[in-house]
């Protein structure tokens, strides 16, 4: 039984997920319940989309529409929208199948994939394939034919030729686990800068406190159509944008919505989400940064080893060129966490102002360095050398810029006009020594009470790094909050012991 409802355009959203609102007794009559999934069409679309049920918000004969649907398909408010029940997805039996640890196929794996990818699984049942990276995991091929159905779940761009650039599009992309996200939007710029073509595309938080898109945002527009993203390569040669916003690889947005909720994720989707994102933007030349250590995602030197080589043996069935770089971590990314916070550090380093972070800017280096030597723009142990020039001569400044505006950004700021929260509290040492490691863990807790990623203005800047000594009584790190209600909840987290390790 179907049904035509007029739509009702609601001010409601939230990432990529796609939601209706039925009126209660429209569901009971339609027979769907609230957390399944009904097919939705109007005009020439149809899409799969998660029922909530309502006695008020919507009248009978009516359908919500969250605004992700009525945005992106330009449904018009009070059109008539067909509501249906879909069949069954038979990816729920091959789901199962695996469930029970038996192998699946190719076909089997891209059914998974199309289904997710077009919302036809509901989050649970997303959940529990989910759960099938931990136990009982997949061999070779299935993570091949995996990571191309997810990758062909979507559209696959291609920037080869852009700007004179023949076949070479390069990239660098992070396992993650590292507080601190300001490596990639000060890495662009220079490597777009010294000629290469990068069309970046970045997640929002999952483990972390906050993305790379979620720090880009406080200065330049992320959410951008495919078109967009063609135009500001074309015009810049780079682009730095939330995958999210576009139809590239749409099965592993749906399963790191999942992830977010579950606070999980596993080292071969992990490599499965990274190769297929990449995969999907049509890069040629790869640099994956593994970072490692105590209070990281990754913690294993042994587990380092095998993505390494796993990365490689994927990346290399797509006839993409990878390398790695392997960075044993006992601090964040830079001396700032939190949106605000991270973009003010990345524009220091372009700005080249003293107070700069000097740590976050040789990791910088020794990645352009490794991109610019791998795609021959410059000669083996030159490239560090082309890195730092860019930089000194303000080119990488100039081109960040000219990415944030060609991506809509409407003003230009300097790192002294970004704002922290106004409401702080210091963590000062109660003995003399030497900071040996800053549990990332910790911090990301820290954060996460302060309200990052959603709160741009709050964060923690750390004053001690591992190295550096202190004495009694001075700043160790210092958090920013917003209100008084999250500075509380955050002090709870501050416990010197925990967050820092003395030698």
């Amino acid at each position: 039984m179907s049904f035509y409802l007029r739509s009702r355009n609601l001010d409601l959203g939230e990432d990529s997920d796609f939601n209706i609102i039925l009126n209660r007794k429209d569901a009971e009559r339609l027979g769907v319940r609230e957390g399944e999934i009904a097919l939705v069409g109007f005009g020439e679309v149809e899409l799969h989309a998660n029922v909530m049920e309502t006695d008020s918000k919507v009248q009978e004969g009516e359908v919500g529409l969250f605004e992700e649907i009525w945005k992106q398909y330009d449904v018009d408010n009070g059109s008539s929208v067909f509501v249906d029940i879909p069949e069954p997805s038979k990816s729920l039996d091959a789901i199962s199948k695996k469930l029970l640890g038996k192998s699946l196929s190719e076909a089997e794996l891209q059914m998974i994939m199309d289904d997710i990818g077009s919302r036809r699984l509901r989050e649970t049942e997303i959940a529990f394939f989910v759960s099938t990276f931990f136990n009982p995991g997949f061999n070779d091929d299935e993570i091949y034919w995996m990571s191309k159905g997810m990758a062909e779940s979507g559209d696959i761009l291609s920037f080869k030729g852009i700007r004179g650039n023949g076949d070479l599009v390069a990239d660098k992309h992070s396992i993650g686990g590292v507080a601190g996200k300001a490596i990639t939007p000060t890495l662009v710029p220079i490597l777009v800068a010294g000629g290469l073509i990068v069309p970046n595309t970045s997640t929002r938080a999952i483990t972390s406190p906050a993305g790379t898109s979620d720090i880009l945002e406080v200065v330049m527009p992320v959410a951008l159509s495919k078109e967009k993203v063609m135009e500001v390569v074309k015009q810049t040669g780079g682009c730095m944008f939330w995958g999210g916003s576009l139809e590239l690889s749409p099965a592993d947005d749906v399963i790191i919505n999942v992830e977010r909720s579950l606070r999980i994720q596993e080292f071969q989707k992990v490599l499965v989400s990274i190769v297929a994102k990449k995969v999907s933007m049509g890069i040629t030349h790869i640099l994956i940064d593994l970072p490692y250590g105590k209070g990281s995602k990754v913690e294993s030197p042994d587990d380092v080893v095998m993505l390494d080589r796993e990365f490689k043996k994927l990346f290399k069935k797509f006839g993409i060129e990878c390398e790695t770089i392997k960075r044993n971590i006992n601090k964040p990314d830079g001396r700032s966490v939190g949106p605000n916070m991270e973009i003010r550090e990345v524009l220091r380093i372009l700005e080249r102002e003293e107070n700069r972070c000097h740590e976050l800017e040789d990791v910088v280096i020794s990645m352009a360095s490794r991109l610019f030597e791998m795609t021959g723009k410059s000669k083996k142990g030159e490239g560090k050398k082309l890195a730092q020039e860019i930089l000194n001569s303000g080119k990488a400044l100039e081109k960040f810029w000219e990415i944030a505006f060609a991506q809509g950004c409407i003003k230009k700021v300097t790192s002294h006009e970004i704002e922290s929260a106004s409401l702080t509290r210091d963590l000062l040492a109660d003995r003399a020594g030497v900071v040996k490691m800053i549990d990332n863990i910790q911090l990301v807790s820290i954060a996460r009470a302060l309200g990052n990623p959603k709160i741009k203005e709050a964060g923690i800047y750390i004053n001690k790094m591992p190295g550096e000594s202190f004495k009694k009584g001075e700043k160790l790190l210092t958090i920013y909050a917003t209100t008084e209600s999250r500075l509380q909840k955050a002090i709870g987290f501050l416990e010197i012991d925990k967050i820092f390790k003395f030698s």
